[in-house]
């Protein structure tokens, strides 16, 4: 996590312009135009009528029913439906009711008849009608899964697409009352994973709407602005917690709308995310970073009132950045926080000014830090009256307190709130450093524990988020098997009311509250019983192949490889056992879906282990190794004639900016290295011509694709009985960003660990390196990224697992869920883990904390005096 206090450089200002995707401004959307209306909703999914675009009237509706739906409802239900009650006179009373469609309207629908057919699987009505006949297949064959097909169904009614043909609705409607009354809630329970979590239909066809948070968010600051004049404006304080990657980062493009917004950001990267959010959406932005005057902030040209344009091109220049009137959102960074308050407070009025404070806790879990005296001063001086901060984890309102008392000080008659959210549209399963998922039924022997505990995760609930559902689903079948409950009204069939009501949130709720009701007498029992039958997350037979022991090192620019020989036996092969961290190995193919980050105290020590984990032969290895000396030759000599060029060029460059591109791999013209003519000297110009002719012999380095984890022939070699996982998730660094690397002057293990699809985020890197590895992240290439923590807080990368270190021990609560928080971030239904290798961190996670740093951290800098 980069923590500068200072300017952003030339490569921050380029990375703000780059748009974003056409998926992710739809979303964007929603966030800015739900301050308006916060339940509006979005389902790009048609019907029938909006796919084709005519107007709608119930004479072309019943049209386009018998013409495209009628003859295969019909046929279904002679088919499968006929004890469907009053199956035959379903659709009779529409013939008399509806009037004749003019023939204007019929030629043109039927202009559109092939078009329509090349695209049924794009029409909302067809999936209706496909689902309704397994429906009613499995049930006229009596088999089980009918009840998959009944809950999608139920589900799906609740989508706001528009426009879908009634009498369709009406033979669904028919087929669902129907099956309803043969179906069971616990038989949806049981089978709740394939049902709800791995189910396709329920996330591709949900509305896109804002989150609960948000919604709740919104509402808070609109309520009181409508309510009250300027001479009654309500100061506002706002703890606001939600899961990571729901949206809170971006939720101020939305409260913008209406509000001038000062967006403060301990580390860099999450504001200049949100700047390229924002300004995708053309809101007019501004940025304080390292200012130590106003003269220091910048602006957009988007907020630009006064600037001045190229003659020949007209693009703009210069821009006069002490003109703020237009400044919709000011990002800046901590130390600029006093600066840009005064900075906005010039050009509006307070009431009309947000302070949203991201991540107020980062650095809170140190006793002491060079930013604590700053953000101590920022709350001491802030004169905004509306605050939020904005974080995954916040300490308790008790704990708060302090905090609470000092602003109720200095702005009189605030108003406190508390926004707490939790998501769980999917489960992140805890996996201990033996494999197996953790939850409250597994961890607590002692009932009192358990009821302790539980009531922990109840008041938390965003721990959900982190429980595997099919573990769950299994606790639930063996309580109400035994119906060893308490009170009855726990027992499934008497707590949901209809199928309807079950959903993951739901189910995971009654999980905790069947937790609490459990019979005491019992638990022993229970406990001893779902050890005995729980397995460990990827426990599989093994195939059988024989691996030497393997030694080596590597420091710094050494490596050292020892030989290392499969020995392939046609009677008998041996896998070498699981140890749940041989990513590059036997444990390759449990990383699936997509990358996977390793958070570690000692990244280099890690990289180590995975290079001498991968099973490379000593011939192959010393192959590679003698490659990347002769490159490494190579590259001092190029950064030797950059320095050259960059000293002859001096008296007509600044030398910050030409420094600042050195090993970029772009020529000295390309990066900057040139005079206010635009030409190098005669010199430089030798000098660059002798560096482009020796990046044309660094020589690309690669690896047979058996060394490589996931590949066909790596799975074949150490997934158990040779089987080959279509969802393992294989690295794509390319031939380009290869080279790219190879010509860098960094240390020798990177370029190897790139080689086998490794990335790794460390402190005071090479410049260029970390900027290609961060696009290969964005672009998730990468097999696994190797981080220190001071990554947790607003990376948002894609990750499908984690691994929390064993060196992690020490890691606070909060911290923690931050680090688990990196996890699952994507909208796809996907597999996912977060797995620890010290299980004392796991334990932490569901009971109050004895030394919470950050709440005591928070008692003391966030309070005036």
């Amino acid at each position: 996590m980069d923590l500068r206090q200072n300017k952003l450089s030339k490569r921050e200002w380029e990375t703000i312009e780059q748009p974003v995707s056409d998926n992710e401004k739809k979303i964007l959307k929603i966030i800015k135009e739900g301050y308006h209306n916060v339940n509006m909703k979005l389902n790009n999914k048609q019907s029938l009528f909006s796919y084709i675009k005519v107007e709608q009237n119930e004479s072309i509706e019943y049209y386009l029913f018998q013409k495209y739906f009628e003859t295969e409802i019909k046929k279904n239900i002679s088919k499968y439906g006929t004890n469907i009650p009053n199956y035959d006179t379903l659709f009779t009373f529409a013939k008399n009711e509806i009037k004749k469609m003019k023939s204007t309207d019929s030629l043109r629908i039927q202009n559109l008849e092939k078009n329509i057919t090349t695209n049924r699987n794009k029409i909302y009505e067809f999936l209706l009608i496909d689902l309704t006949y397994e429906l009613l297949k499995g049930i006229h064959k009596r088999k089980t899964d009918h009840a998959f097909y009944l809950y999608t169904l139920l589900q799906l009614k609740k989508v706001s697409i528009n426009n879908i043909n009634r009498f369709v609705m009406k033979y669904v409607d028919a087929a669902i009352e129907y099956t309803k009354s043969l179906t069971t809630i616990s038989n949806i329970i049981k089978n709740a994973t394939d049902f709800i979590e791995k189910n396709k239909y329920l996330l591709e066809y949900e509305d896109k709407e804002l989150f609960a948070h948000q919604k709740e968010l919104y509402c808070i600051i609109k309520s009181s602005q409508e309510e009250s004049s300027e001479d009654e404006f309500i100061p506002k304080l706002i703890f606001y917690t939600a899961p990571t990657g729901t949206g809170k980062t971006l939720s101020p493009i939305g409260l913008s709308e209406n509000n001038r917004i000062i967006f403060v950001c301990v580390a860099r990267h999450i504001g200049l995310a949100l700047a390229k959010s924002a300004i995708s959406m053309e809101k007019k932005v501004a940025f304080a970073f390292g200012c130590e005057t106003a003269s220091d902030i910048r602006l957009h040209y988007y907020s630009a009132i006064n600037y001045t344009r190229n003659k020949k091109s007209g693009s703009i220049v210069k821009v006069d950045n002490s003109v703020g009137d237009n400044v919709e959102i000011m990002i800046c960074d901590v130390q600029s926080y006093i600066t840009a308050m005064h900075y906005m407070l010039s050009f509006n009025k307070s009431t009309k000014i947000i302070t949203y404070w991201d991540e107020p806790t980062i650095t809170l879990d140190y006793e002491e830090h060079d930013l604590h005296p700053i953000i101590h001063n920022n709350w001491s001086e802030n004169k905004i009256p509306t605050v939020i901060m904005s974080c995954a984890t916040l300490p308790t309102m008790e704990e708060l307190q302090p905090t609470i008392q000092d602003f109720r000080v200095k702005f009189e008659n605030a108003d406190i709130h508390r926004i707490s959210s939790y998501d769980c549209k999917k489960s992140i399963p805890i996996i201990n450093n033996e494999g197996y998922c953790v939850l409250p039924h597994y961890l607590y022997k002692e009932y009192d524990e358990l009821i302790e505990h539980t009531n922990y995760c109840l008041t938390n609930k965003t721990l959900l988020r982190y429980f595997d559902l099919e573990e769950i689903i299994k606790y639930i079948s063996y309580i109400n098997t035994g119906r060893f409950v308490t009170d009855e009204n726990y027992l499934i069939d008497n707590y949901f009311e209809d199928i309807a009501s079950i959903t993951m949130n739901s189910l995971k709720i009654y999980y905790l509250k069947l937790l609490l009701n459990t019979m005491p007498e019992k638990w022993e029992q229970i406990y001893q019983t779902m050890i005995l039958q729980r397995n460990k997350k990827f426990d599989k037979p093994l195939q059988k192949i024989k691996s030497m022991e393997q030694t080596g090192s590597i420091r710094t620019n050494e490596l050292v490889r020892t030989q290392s020989i499969n020995v392939f036996n046609s009677v008998t092969r041996t896998l070498p056992k699981s140890t749940g961290i041989s990513l590059t190995t036997v444990d390759a193919y449990t990383l699936t879906d997509g990358p996977t980050i390793f958070l570690t105290n000692d990244v280099n020590k890690i990289g180590s282990f995975y290079i001498k984990q991968s099973n490379i032969p000593l011939t192959v290895f010393d192959n590679i190794l003698d490659k990347i000396n002769e490159n490494n030759i190579l590259v001092k000599r190029i950064d030797q004639l950059e320095r050259q060029i960059e000293a002859k060029e001096s008296k007509s460059e600044d030398n910050s900016s030409t420094k600042s591109f050195r090993g970029s791999g772009k020529s000295s013209k390309e990066s900057g290295n040139v005079r206010d003519s635009g030409r190098l000297s005669k010199e430089s110009m030798q000098w660059q011509n002798e560096i482009d002719k020796i990046r044309k012999r660094i020589k690309l380095i690669s690896l047979d694709a058996i060394y490589l984890p996931n590949t066909k022939s790596h799975q074949e070699l150490w997934t158990p009985d040779g089987e080959v996982y279509e969802n393992a998730f294989i690295s794509n660094i390319g031939e380009e960003n290869t080279k790219l690397i190879m010509g860098l002057n960094i240390e020798n293990n990177f370029k190897v660990l790139l080689l086998l699809g490794i990335g790794v985020f460390v402190e005071n890197p090479d410049v260029q390196y970390m900027e290609i590895m961060k696009k290969l992240a964005d672009e998730q290439r990468l097999f696994i990224i190797i981080a220190s923590t001071d990554y947790i807080y607003g990376t948002n990368y894609q990750f499908c697992h984690g691994f929390i270190g064993k060196d992690l021990g020490n890691m606070t609560q909060q911290k923690t869920i931050q680090s688990m928080g990196r996890i699952g971030r994507n909208n796809i239904q996907q597999s996912y883990t977060v797995r620890f290798r010290d299980n004392n961190l796991i334990n932490n996670l569901f009971q109050t904390p004895e030394n919470n740093i950050e709440s005591i951290n928070m008692s003391r800098l966030f309070v005036s005096e």
